[in-house]
């Protein structure tokens, strides 16, 4: 896995692929907040380590309450 790679992901709203750009070192286990460019659904992206030295990314939509706090 290089320093500055982006990985793509599918948005879980819309369906449409997205890129995420990932600074290995700083944002491994660490959730960033990304907004979706199709729909504008704002995504938790958490990048984690897989299997076979693969980086997995766990997505999720945020909620507007979780959004306000």
């Amino acid at each position: 896995m290089n320093k500055h790679d982006s990985l793509e992901y599918l948005c879980p709203h819309c369906g449409i692929v997205n890129t995420f750009p990932l600074h290995a070192l700083r944002d491994m286990y660490q959730e960033q907040v990304e907004t979706c460019k199709c729909c504008g659904k704002n995504l938790s992206l958490t990048a984690a380590d897989g299997i076979a030295g693969q980086i997995n990314l766990v997505i999720g939509e945020l909620d507007q309450d979780i959004q306000a706090k």
